[in-house]
């Protein structure tokens, strides 16, 4: 897909267990903590109205933006 300047863009992280532990279950266990980053490294929270980030379970995050000239199309 072609991405521009004004195009929406969703991202999608998922956390997949190998170890025959529910996901949900290692993740609560060992401490994890799924997150979208930007480029310097900084957390993106949901109160930042630029980013839309959805968590409809412990293993998965979705991230939405609308991207901007300044983006250069990253």
């Amino acid at each position: 897909t072609e991405i521009s300047a004004g195009s929406s863009v969703t991202l999608s992280c998922q956390l997949y267990s190998y170890t025959g532990v529910s996901c949900d279950d290692w993740i609560r266990s060992e401490g994890i903590h799924l997150f979208w980053v930007n480029q310097a490294g900084v957390n993106l929270t949901i109160s930042d109205s630029r980013y839309q980030i959805s968590a409809p379970g412990h293993c998965i995050r979705t991230l939405t933006t609308t991207l901007l000239n300044e983006d250069d199309n990253r």
